[in-house]
């Protein structure tokens, strides 16, 4: 009989007639016959199969050999193309045959080559750092595919609470920042990224010392009870949002070039789901997670210098010298003979040379990722070392992580997650105010004498230490050991139904130490030495059980989520001093006086529980709704309000996706946005409302004192607040615009109440006032960001992005309607109050007198009322017209209460550190291998108080001085026969808005006092960084052995446009107190940065 087979040769497929039983059928099937076996194959044939006496028949049977044929199908081919991204091709990618081990990778030119692919398969292209792609073979022979980054795909998912989200079905207020904007700053910490990164989050730095933190407000100040910052969420650790002190920053622990994304999640329809704690708003972080593939290996390194962006103008030892000259004229000080001819004297010290220095920083960081269709790992070491740029600063951080995810069962997936780091930090300068005294240390004071010891004043009455001594000599340092970590187990029973829990914690163990050594500066003598040690530890952990259901039913999807959370706080921390050491050479404790040994400890723990659950449902991706509801029980409230609720809900609209615009060609994109929400904030004591009893020393032993008053009224501080947005992409998506306009308000706010001393809440034995619900205010404003691609063709490209935030807040009700909040700063003995918090007044505004003018001769000490009445020019209570009173040259203030007199009563708001609006800009561009990212941030109209002009510029001071105090009135006799009178003195020279040099220390005080006088317009435009980066030719990289290699500098705080005279016009706020913000007082300069770095890929 005649058999059919299908014989593989050449990788085609040949359709082969002839008789045979079923036995040879089975041969042929069993072998993949090759070009070289056909002659073997006819012998074959003829010799057992076609051999028959009838040489008809076996003529025939020739024939039928003779018959066989090619159909011209592809059954197995070889399969050829090129792997590229948007910037070029691209080496190491994985190349395989879905379902099979079959493999291959592209070469350095990005070109790959496989074998025996079928005709109807699918080839799987994936590399570590984009987007895995299924591309059909079909027929095809040649595929080209261009991969997505990873960067491009997560700017299409969001991270929200407890899960993601595509960017479309948003229907809160989110704003995302990629991990490109890290490669385009030298950021050494998170907090600094964001700056005019994202619409509606305000970041001021509040000290340019190394480590240092920042001041984050998402829409305004949310609460007037201490930090507003926000919580941050990393690979779901929740950490406290406190960026600590000015000097000290608990974030500084994180790397950020192991960072993703972040997502700011800020209304509170997104917010809500994280109830009690997010108040301020919440950042969502993403790390590096591993991906399928070969071992992938990335070095990124940097190194560079810092400098001071300017100096201050203040005097030389020549200028010093007529001056001090010029106050012994007037009696004020004695006359220094070194001073007798200043003509002969130098340039003297310059402190601020001695104190600010070139300061060198470097970066070095590792990571490795991989996996397998299983299992995926990421793992990472990074160092970085920054000096301060003064003397007596410094910041090391050493981090180590690993991320693994496996898929141990088809139904179960697991992980773990954890991040280590050691960070230290030197605060010398910063405790001490060094910088401030070194603006203040005189120029004929030396550094050092010339044996090399470190030089003071002659006198110890009155003067300034020497900051450079102090810094070099004193030892402050901080050292935080921080963990965080996290494990998760999640079952899939189905497709659509998922269970997962997770359980996380972050431990830091923080220690301080202090050293006071003894010294001797000229006439400053210290022969006290004093040691401090503190340590304290933080221990947070979180358990979170999840039930998630995701399902599409035709035009409806829906997405349900129900969790359980419980979490705890514990913290502890332990104080010890001692004095009498013999040396400063042994440091610790043991080394002291023991019988001089004080010490103290503390500790504390808090507790919430939670329920929550959250529906997303779209119906024909046209309509979105989103609920979440939230129940927080926490053990810081009585048990009759210890639980509160924080439900949320949220609607938008795809216009985009209906009929009259789903084909339109110019508008890919158009989504409106409703929602409204409420978060809750429970930023009090861990007791306040119960009685917490001190020890205390009695006559008859120790005994116990009440330390606060309980109040069981005590209940969560709310927000709730209302957002309406829009969402447009046109022309393909080359234009983006996003903007929000929100309202929020805060009810029930957490205070402690202020109480006048008299009552007991000051001194010894004293009872601190009771936390109470205060009041409510409100914040409102508007934000827009706009992305645009402006060019975009095979070698070129230019982006553009622009973020703008304008918001405004109003107390709206406090204790009283007359009731304020005083914020008050000591400078030496003097304590003055710089802001007041007051109802229908926005928060935190700065508070003194008004100087409307300048007594510039004799009749402006007396004016006309509206009746034609002449009445007396108001003076500064308990002054008179006199020389050494209120005279010629002095400041007049504004009598707000027409009672004839400057006092108290006459302070007044003087202006706001709110500015109106911030804005950040942004310009990227690409040329082949080239990129260049230029990037610029601002704020419009806030007002800056320069606080240390209030002694830097009082002529009268025997301190070192700014040179615009060289700018008195300076005083003349009209008559210089006639009487040292007011009425015989005219102002002959000097800035017409200076005063004169006091002729006393209280006309001096008074001149002086806190006021507008010294309130500077705080708008600035910053070229915050300028990046450019060259991604060396595939050919030159292959030599190499490398995957790829980019080389790049960046300039960082390149350059400020301001009026501002200070050192730098973002000034954060003191402790993180948003009622102590925009006041100067010698902050540290933010430094001018440049670096040159590479990153190479293995």
């Amino acid at each position: 009989m005649l058999n059919f087979i299908y014989i593989f040769v050449d990788n085609k497929l040949w359709f082969v007639i002839y008789p045979c039983s079923k036995i040879c059928a089975q041969y042929f099937l069993k072998h993949n016959l090759k070009l070289n076996q056909i002659n073997h194959l006819i012998n074959y044939f003829m010799t057992n199969f076609l051999f028959i006496k009838s040489q008809r028949i076996k003529q025939f049977g020739f024939l039928i050999l003779l018959f066989m044929f090619s159909l011209g199908i592809e059954a197995k081919a070889a399969v050829s193309g090129k792997i590229s991204d948007k910037d070029g091709p691209i080496p190491g990618v994985n190349v395989s045959i879905k379902g099979t081990k079959t493999g291959v990778s592209t070469d350095m030119d990005g070109v790959f080559t496989i074998k025996s692919v079928p005709a109807n398969g699918v080839l799987v292209f994936s590399f570590i750092g984009y987007n895995k792609k299924e591309v059909a073979v079909n027929k095809q022979n040649k595929i080209n595919v261009i991969l997505e980054s990873e960067v491009t795909a997560l700017n299409n998912v969001v991270v929200v609470g407890y899960g993601s989200m595509k960017r479309s079905d948003l229907t809160g207020s989110v704003s995302s920042v990629s991990s490109e904007s890290f490669k385009q700053s030298v950021s050494t910490t998170i907090d600094q990224v964001l700056q005019g990164r994202a619409a509606g989050v305000n970041i001021q730095q509040n000290s340019g010392a190394p480590g240092a933190s920042s001041s984050i407000r998402i829409r305004g100040i949310s609460s007037l009870n201490g930090s507003n910052e926000p919580i941050f969420v990393i690979d779901g650790v929740i950490i406290d949002g406190g960026t600590g002190s000015s000097n000290t920053n608990p974030l500084s622990s994180i790397n950020p070039s192991d960072i993703v994304s972040m997502d700011v999640l800020k209304d509170a329809s997104a917010t809500a789901i994280y109830g009690s704690r997010a108040a301020n708003g919440v950042i969502i972080i993403t790390t590096k997670h591993g991906k399928k593939g070969e071992l992938s290996l990335t070095f990124d390194s940097y190194i560079g210098w810092q400098e001071i962006p300017k100096n201050l103008d203040l005097l030389n030892l020549n200028e010093y010298a007529v001056h001090k000259n010029t106050l012994a004229d007037l009696g004020i000080v004695t006359r220094d003979n070194n001073f007798i001819r200043p003509d002969l004297l130098g340039e003297g010290t310059n402190w601020q040379d001695e104190l600010f220095t070139t300061a060198m920083m470097q970066s070095y960081n590792l990571s490795a990722s991989g996996g397998t269709d299983k299992s995926t790992y990421s793992m990472g070491i990074g160092y970085l070392d920054q000096e301060g740029i003064a003397i007596g600063s410094a910041f090391k951080r050493f981090n180590l992580r690993g991320v693994i995810d496996s898929q141990v069962k088809d139904y179960l997936k697991v992980g773990v997650n954890f991040a280590l780091s050691n960070a230290e930090q030197k605060t010398t300068v910063s405790d001490d105010a060094l910088i401030l005294t070194a603006l203040k240390q005189t120029p004929n004071v030396a550094v050092r004498n010339a044996d090399g010891t470190f030089d003071g004043p002659a006198t110890s009455e009155f003067v300034q230490t020497n900051p450079i001594g102090l810094a070099l000599l004193k030892d402050n340092h901080n050292n935080n050991v921080g963990m965080r970590a996290n494990t998760y187990a999640e079952i899939s029973f189905t497709k659509d139904l998922k269970f997962k829990t997770q359980y996380s914690l972050d431990y830091n163990f923080h220690s301080d130490y202090k050293f006071d050594p003894s010294y001797t500066f000229g006439a400053i003598v210290n022969e006290v030495r004093t040691g401090q040690r503190s340590k304290s530890d933080s221990k947070y952990w979180n358990w979170n059980n999840l039930l998630t259901y995701n399902k599409k039913f035709g035009v409806h999807n829906i997405n349900a989520m129900l969790g359980q959370e419980m979490q705890e706080s514990h913290w502890e921390n332990l104080y010890g001093s001692r004095t009498g050491y013999l040396t400063n050479g042994a440091t610790d404790l043991n080394a002291g006086d023991a019988t001089t040994a004080k010490n103290s400890n503390g500790s504390g723990t808090s507790s919430l529980s939670s329920y929550f659950g959250r529906v997303f449902y779209s119906f024909d991706d046209r309509y979105l709704l989103t609920g979440t509801l939230r129940r927080d029980g926490s053990s810081k409230f009585y048990k009759d309000n210890q639980w509160g609720w924080f439900p949320s809900a949220a609607l938008a609209w795809k216009v985009s996706n209906e009929s009259f615009l789903k084909d339109s060609k110019t508008v890919n994109n158009l989504k409106l946005r409703l929602g409204w929400g409420m978060v809750g904030n429970q930023n009090v004591p861990n007791n306040a409302y119960t009685s917490v009893y001190n020890a205390s020393a009695t006559n008859w032993g120790t005994g116990l004192l009440a330390a606060n008053t309980a109040n069981q009224e005590l209940q969560w501080e709310t927000t709730t607040s209302s957002n309406i947005g829009l969402d447009l992409g046109l022309f393909n998506n080359r234009i983006e615009f996003t903007t929000d306009v929100y309202y929020k308000q805060t009810d029930n706010l957490l205070l402690q109440l202020p109480l006048p001393a008299y009552v007991g809440t000051t001194g010894q034995g004293a009872t601190s006032a009771p936390w109470v619900n205060i009041g409510s205010l409100e914040n409102k404003g508007v934000e827009f960001t706009l992305n645009t691609i402006n060019i975009q063709n095979k070698d070129y490209t230019w982006k553009s992005n622009f973020v703008f935030s304008k918001n405004i807040s109003k107390v709206l009700k406090l204790n009283t309607e007359t009731g304020v909040l005083n914020k008050t700063l000591q400078q030496g003995s003097d304590i003055t109050i710089v802001t007041r918090t007051a109802v229908g007044q926005p928060i935190g505004q700065f508070y003194g007198y008004q100087v409307i003018g300048r007594f510039e001769k004799a009749t402006d000490f007396y004016y006309k009322d509206a009746q034609g009445t002449v009445l007396p020019t108001a003076l500064p209570e308990g002054m008179k017209i006199a020389e050494n009173s209120v005279w010629i040259g002095d400041y007049i203030f504004k009598d707000l209460n027409k009672d004839g007199v400057i006092n108290e009563k006459d302070q007044t708001y003087i202006g706001n550190p709110a500015p109106k609006f911030t804005f950040g800009i942004g310009n990227t561009f690409t040329f082949k291998g080239f990129d260049l990212n230029i990037f610029l941030t601002g704020a419009y109209g806030g007002d800056v108080v320069n606080y240390q002009r209030r002694f830097l510029e009082n002529p009268r001071e025997s301190t070192n001085l700014l040179k615009s105090a060289m700018g008195y009135a300076q005083l003349e006799l009209i008559d210089p026969n006639g009487p040292n009178d007011y009425r015989n003195i005219q102002i002959v020279g000097g800035d017409p808005y200076m005063p004169r040099i006091g002729a006393s220390s209280a006309s001096s005080t008074s001149n002086f006092r806190y006021s507008d006088k010294f309130l500077e317009d705080g708008s600035y435009l910053r070229i915050k960084n300028i990046s450019v980066g060259y991604n060396l030719p595939e050919k030159v990289v292959s030599k190499m052995k490398l995957a790829s290699l980019r080389v790049y500098t960046n300039m960082q705080n390149v350059f400020t446009f301001t009026k501002y005279s200070g050192y730098d016009p973002e000034v954060g706020s003191i402790n993180q107190d948003a009622l102590l913000t925009g006041i100067d007082n010698a902050r540290y300069p933010s430094p001018q940065i440049y670096t040159f770095g590479l990153t190479a890929n293995f």
